[in-house]
């Protein structure tokens, strides 16, 4: 990973900041000061955007003299959606390197200067308040809105611009900077989830993934979490699009999405797992946005987010890949789990996997620590939550992956 021209102290105290500045009151305003301070001749932003028009910009400190003004007055009027965008500058950037999430965008490797400077878009909404060539990354896009960490350069201020120096930050930021912004919406949804349900949600043992309806994801809570990083029933595609790992069911999943957009109800299907039938119910979720940051409520004012919720048939096994993913347990603790959910004893267990008796109570000791629970029948009584998903939304000749 490049470190920016910065030392690895340095860089490791940037990267620490991302997450810092992620919880502020004022969110990115930390960090978007550092990145000024370290860019002499650019202006840091987080800017959010709807397709390719620019909606709103938050720039931490502002010239104090008559480019500050015209800043603005610019910004205030974007807001007030009263400039005309034209689209050229961006659908010319975008056809020639793909919108998505992380990558790095330079428009001074992308266009000539000539070119840049040619665009209407850059004589209407950049030139009038020096803005110029810029750099940055997209960490968060969501049913065509995004957000972006940029880099612009001050036209109007002569310094030497360091364009490596811009491109080597932003690269090395981008990626803390997609988990950063989806820990603190987890956290904001925490918190709603608290004063309305006084911690149920986070208490649940059920993995719970929040994502846009173009399946981009934007939150989860731990279980969900480690799901997607075990990647063996749900995983991010390329473009950071929740997928399935059963390539027949992805069709039933978007139109599980679907429907719940349609008629703002639950929706489930059942997906045929290797050695189960595993549950998943998409259901809308339109957050509070109480305790959400003002790029969030930019990015999802009036949009459409669905809660995934994963769990297992009301009858029937539970599939091991499950439980292993939700709760991090190696295959052979997983196996001992779904042993002792039939009833089975640590005696009867060591028999039938040819193990000690001390080795399956050592395993079971590990199962209990890892779900935190203290017994067999709290355990059981947590993964009971599982099936809730199959028996609360199941639907007779409701729709199954084979």
């Amino acid at each position: 990973m490049a470190q920016a021209n910065l030392s690895v102290d340095q860089a490791s105290a940037l990267i620490g900041l991302v997450y810092d500045s992620a919880l502020e009151p004022s969110q990115w305003q930390s960090l978007t000061e550092r990145l000024g301070a370290l860019c002499p001749g650019h202006v840091a932003a987080v800017v959010t955007f709807e397709d390719t028009r620019w909606v709103s910009s938050h720039v931490p400190t502002l010239p104090d003299d008559a480019q500050g003004d015209l800043i603005r007055d610019l910004t205030d009027e974007v807001h007030a959606g009263t400039v005309e965008q034209p689209n050229d500058l961006n659908d010319a950037l975008f056809s020639r390197q793909p919108l998505a999430l992380g990558t790095l965008y330079a428009t001074h490797r992308i266009f000539s200067d000539a070119e840049f400077r040619s665009f209407e878009g850059y004589k209407s909404t950049m030139a009038p308040i020096g803005a110029g060539h810029w750099t940055g990354a997209h960490f968060s896009i969501a049913e065509g809105r995004r957000a972006a960490i940029m880099l612009v350069e001050n036209d109007f201020d002569l310094a030497p611009k360091d364009r490596d120096l811009s491109a080597n930050l932003i690269a090395l930021i981008a990626s803390h900077m997609i988990r950063a912004a989806r820990f603190a919406r987890a956290l904001g949804m925490a918190r709603d989830a608290a004063k309305t349900y006084s911690g149920f949600i986070d208490a649940i043992a059920l993995p719970m993934l929040v994502l846009s309806k173009d399946r981009h994801f934007q939150m989860a809570n731990s279980l969900g979490q480690r799901m997607l990083d075990a990647g063996q029933l749900l995983h991010l595609d390329s473009a950071e699009r929740v997928s399935l790992a059963y390539p027949e069911a992805e069709k039933m999943f978007v139109k599980a999405i679907t429907a719940a957009e349609e008629d703002r109800g639950p929706h489930a299907i059942q997906v045929d797992a290797e050695d189960a039938t595993i549950a998943l119910c998409v259901c809308p979720y339109r957050p509070a946005l109480a305790f959400a940051s003002d790029v969030d409520r930019k990015m999802f004012e009036g949009q459409h987010l669905f809660v995934v919720l994963v769990g297992a048939r009301p009858v029937g096994a539970i599939s091991l890949k499950l439980i292993q993913d939700a709760f991090g347990l190696t295959q052979r603790e997983a196996e001992v789990c779904r042993g002792l959910l039939k009833g089975a004893k640590p005696s009867e267990l060591a028999v039938d996997m040819d193990k000690s008796e001390k080795t399956i109570r050592n395993q079971i000791q590990s199962v209990h620590m890892k779900v935190g629970v203290k017994s067999t029948r709290d355990l059981t009584d947590v993964l009971s939550v599982f099936r809730s998903v199959g028996a609360m939304y199941a639907t007779p000749g409701g729709e199954t992956s084979k």
